[in-house]
């Protein structure tokens, strides 16, 4: 293998290009990450699921988190933690800062609160609305939709017995929220692929 590029004179030649464009969250995230570690003494099986995951989002698509309404973000995570159900603009507000995109979102609030917001990703969009098109998926309104309509289902008098069947395949309690979900999820990855 040939390194022939990697010279002082080629990176300083480079670094006379260099600039940052726009809102880079390289610059904000890669300093967190490593205060998540220098708090650390010793690394656990828990740390290393956790900054696996946080390392891997870095790969192949880095996220771009905007930061530009921090506070009104994190005050309205803080709400979510808390129980809160956020409306329409609040889920706009939050899918601006988190990569504009409420498939990214659905994750994070789940992961805050996952009795009461489901994941939303391409097949679970797929099997709700028949349409191969993803057209659609990253507005609030459907998000919000699809949180009501799993609340529903979950009131149905039948669903205790749907839940545990989908439960017993785990070995862990699942919340309604997941219990729906990984249910559309994996009929719909069954059936398509």
């Amino acid at each position: 293998m040939n390194f022939e590029n990697l010279t002082f004179e080629k990176l300083s030649s480079d670094a006379e290009r260099f600039h940052i464009v726009g809102n880079n969250s390289y610059l904000e995230t890669y300093p967190e990450f490593l205060k998540y570690f220098e708090s650390i003494d010793r690394i656990e099986k828990h740390h290393l699921i956790i900054s696996s995951h946080f390392v891997y989002g870095w790969m192949p698509t880095i996220i771009h988190i905007n930061t530009k309404e921090i506070n009104k973000v994190l005050t309205l995570l803080n709400a979510v933690k808390a129980g809160h159900i956020l409306g329409l603009e609040e889920l706009e507000i939050l899918k601006y800062c988190i990569n504009k995109s409420m498939v990214g979102l659905s994750k994070l609030l789940h992961f805050i609160n996952p009795e009461d917001y489901a994941i939303w990703d391409s097949r679970i969009y797929r099997y709700i609305t028949g349409k191969k098109s993803q057209y659609g998926i990253d507005k609030a309104e459907n998000y919000s939709k699809y949180l009501s309509e799993i609340r529903e289902i979950s009131k149905h008098q039948g669903y205790p017995d749907l839940h545990l069947i989908i439960e017993r395949h785990f070995g862990y309690p699942l919340t309604s929220m997941r219990a729906i979900e990984i249910l559309i999820f994996e009929t719909e990855r069954m059936r398509k692929g």
